[in-house]
């Protein structure tokens, strides 16, 4: 799905996250089942985001290497949705600024992982080659002289026959303007949601994992998007 080198680059870059949330997912686990503890909403929250990760990073391995099939594609997308829906009802008592633009930024890339996988076919649409024109070319070429023995006229219709359906599989084979601008849109609002989280391991001081992996995320999102 995606040309060497990048294949590995993203391959890479979403190996980092899902295991940096993999093993966040595995230590915290028990801390969400706990009920006495104070501050189990915001354990449960925490574990939903990087189980969200999780999943989105596995989703974006696989699509950078196989098409994935209808059923795998609506079901990640019924699952992106569901958990972008908890997220927004868990982040309603939320307070102050830096958690909720946290939390929105996760909420963005959800969006923009929904869109990828609905919108694939477009995004992975290209404009016929050269060499295949060719190809048609010297076939319809063929096939106008071998008709040409039997009658002019219908090798003359054959060809332009032949003609207009190659400049109809063109047309289809284009990603429509639309779906270029609306992906554009994610691509920027993912970058814009790992340049908000790079802001924050600035101002902290200190490399900190989940907030690099959420960072690498969103870029790894930009990227994969532009690239289709």
């Amino acid at each position: 799905m995606i040309s060497f080198p990048w294949s590995l680059i993203l391959t890479a870059t979403f190996a980092f996250t899902g295991l940096v949330c993999l093993i966040h997912v595995l230590r915290h686990w028990n801390e969400t089942r706990s009920p006495t503890r104070p501050d189990v909403g915001a354990a449960r929250m925490d574990l939903i985001v990087h189980s969200n990760h999780l999943v989105m990073s596995i989703g974006m391995i696989a699509m950078v290497w196989v098409s994935t099939g209808t059923i795998a594609t609506w079901g990640q997308v019924a699952f992106f949705a569901v958990l972008t829906v908890v997220m927004i009802i868990g982040g309603v008592g939320l307070r102050g600024r830096t958690p909720r633009i946290s939390l929105a930024s996760h909420i963005v890339l959800n969006a923009a992982m929904v869109w990828m996988l609905l919108a694939m076919p477009l995004l992975m649409a290209h404009p016929m080659d050269d060499g295949a024109h060719g190809d048609a070319g010297g076939e319809g070429h063929a096939g106008h002289h071998g008709d040409h023995a039997h009658s002019g006229d219908h090798a003359h219709h054959g060809d332009h026959a032949h003609s207009g359906g190659s400049d109809m599989a063109q047309a289809m084979a284009q990603t429509p303007d639309w779906a270029t601008a609306v992906n554009w849109v994610a691509i920027a609002l993912s970058a814009l949601a790992a340049v908000w989280w790079l802001l924050l391991l600035v101002r902290s001081r200190r490399i900190g994992i989940h907030t690099l992996c959420h960072a690498v995320m969103g870029l790894g999102m930009a990227g994969m998007l532009a690239l289709m």
